[in-house]
């Protein structure tokens, strides 16, 4: 276990008066903490990460001191992550220590300059603090960022009144209002600024109106907390180590039970419907990924996967579409990229294809198979020199490709453009090729057929070619020795290969790969996890 400095001892709550349901999920959290404390050379974000998680659940039943302790532990080990100085601030200022929620607020902040919850409540702290100067700059911020912020307006809108700028603050607190007329505590400060000017009948309405309401701000991270409390977790991690077992009955069931807690919050769907898709139920993992788009319409997961179960139900042009939507709402999703890029080219769509796989190779330029698929892409556009081009960079980047080498090797030997062929050193990658594999596939001779027919070995290619035919026909393979023939018949006539791959060569109509899921980037707002691959 890691010994870091300033760690804490985590108090221990007495569990006895918790629910049965409650205090299982509170022992199955403080489990997981000791397995991962105890595990040899654990790394300090892996341990950060578990106290943190420990602490979110002691939060959101109200075990504070508790709390405070695992998340100071979680801030201590993993100094760049946001959420645990985020919840710790949060926590000191549920708990009306403003003055102590000011510096863990401070440091979420500085990681994530722009995320309008943190803005919005150090400025609070800030303001209850009395430091009105601070807090009207972050809510100013937050207001740049987001212009039909309520509680931003209304935090203005108090420094406004406090200042005794009755006129601003009577804009600002009325433009909360007309946002949110829920947040009712906004109509006592209102109904003093409207004293302030003298308008003393506005000022007896709005303290007729005045209640408990505040305006509110999206935070999905206060969300999470709330996830805890229905038992939503547990059902997700017993899912999850279902799933890992590969007891996928039991994962759709425990899904869907969490899918029941959750009512419309759409994101545990995705997960219910990974779980349906690799027990093989592809039309019940269509429909929760429909259901996911319903009320998420730009979520890319669900975009994604949706994609990848309708090529499983042959339904190809739907899929392009999802894939579509999916690389557009999220451009760094590499393996949409290089599902559409497939399905673009099976559709001999190449132009846009070869888009895709630039875009996957950028994103991962050791994806040798987009690599590949972009040279042949740019071979049927019949743009040799940038084929020639693509394919001599991606051997130089991936020295150890037998493919990519070999289609270089093609193209050299047989290029429909003659400047561009290269015999001898077509000849010298081959004989490497063949070197290196002891019982070379008949693709791989047949280029080394070609490449001596470019050297003018044509008598010695037609040989080898007819060795070949030979052996497949041997092999009850008439049908590539059919293929194999028209080269022949090249070489009985004296003259080299000009096309490299055959029009119809399966090369140019990659196949379906296997069914790999995604989980949601929102990660149920609980965890990151990979992929699924069944």
């Amino acid at each position: 276990m890691i010994l870091a400095p300033n760690l804490v001892t985590i108090p221990q709550p007495n569990l006895n008066a918790v629910e049965g349901t409650v205090k299982e999920q509170i022992q199955t959290a403080w489990s997981e903490l000791q397995v991962v404390s105890e595990k040899p050379n654990v790394g300090q974000d892996e341990l950060g990460e578990a106290y943190g998680q420990m602490g979110k659940v002691f939060h959101v039943y109200d075990f504070f001191d508790a709390a405070e302790a695992c998340y100071e532990n979680a801030q201590a080990l993993a100094r760049l992550q946001f959420a645990w100085p985020y919840y710790l601030g949060r926590l000191y200022q549920g708990k009306g220590q403003f003055k102590d929620a000011i510096p863990p607020l401070k440091i979420a902040q500085e990681l994530r300059p722009n995320e309008i919850p943190v803005l919005v409540y150090l400025a609070e702290a800030y303001l209850a603090d009395g430091q009105s100067e601070l807090a009207k700059r972050l809510y100013e911020k937050a207001l740049s960022l987001d212009s039909s912020l309520a509680a931003a307006m209304a935090g203005l809108g108090k420094i406004a009144l406090s200042n005794g700028d009755f006129t601003m603050a009577i804009h600002s607190l009325e433009a909360a209002l007309e946002l949110q007329p829920q947040a009712t505590s906004l109509h006592y400060p209102l109904a003093m600024a409207y004293r302030g000017v003298g308008d003393v009948a506005s000022a007896l309405n709005h303290l007729r109106e005045q209640g408990l309401g505040k305006p509110n701000v999206a935070d999905p991270f206060m969300d999470d907390l709330e996830r805890l409390k229905n038992g939503e977790l547990m059902f997700w991690r017993r899912g999850n180590q279902a799933m890992n077992e590969g007891r996928y009955a039991d994962a759709v069931k425990l899904y869907d039970q969490m899918v029941t807690l959750a009512k419309d919050d759409p994101l545990p769907r995705l997960y219910l419907g990974n779980a349906l898709a690799t027990e093989g139920n592809l039309k019940g993992a269509s429909d929760q990924y429909r259901q996911v788009l319903s009320r998420m319409p730009n979520n890319s997961t669900a975009h994604y996967n949706l994609g990848i179960v309708l090529l499983q139900l042959s339904s190809e042009k739907e899929a392009v579409w999802h894939f579509r939507a999916a690389v557009s709402t999220d451009p760094g999703l590499q393996l949409a990229h290089f599902q559409l890029a497939n399905l673009l080219m099976r559709n001999t769509q190449y132009e846009e294809a070869a888009e895709h796989y630039t875009r996957v190779i950028e994103l991962n330029p050791n994806n040798e198979l987009a690599r590949l698929m972009k040279s042949m892409a740019l071979i049927r556009l019949k743009q040799y020199a940038s084929a020639k081009a693509e394919l001599e960079e991606s051997v130089a980047s991936l020295p150890e490709s037998a493919d990519l080498a070999s289609a270089l090797t093609r193209l050299l030997a047989a290029c429909p453009e003659p400047s561009l062929r290269d015999g001898p050193r077509a000849l010298l990658l081959v004989e490497k090729l063949l070197k290196a594999q002891p019982s070379p596939d008949f693709e791989l001779v047949e280029t080394y057929g070609m490449a001596l027919a470019a050297n003018g070995r044509i008598r010695e290619a037609a040989d080898l070619q007819r060795r070949m035919i030979a052996t497949v026909e041997n092999a009850k393979r008439h049908d590539l020795a059919a293929l194999l023939r028209r080269n022949l018949g090249l070489y009985e006539n004296g003259q080299a290969c000009s096309l490299p791959w055959r029009d119809n060569d399966p090369i140019f109509v990659p196949e379906r790969g296997k069914m790999t899921l995604i989980l949601p980037k929102e990660n149920l707002r609980m965890a990151t996890v990979g992929s699924i691959s069944p």
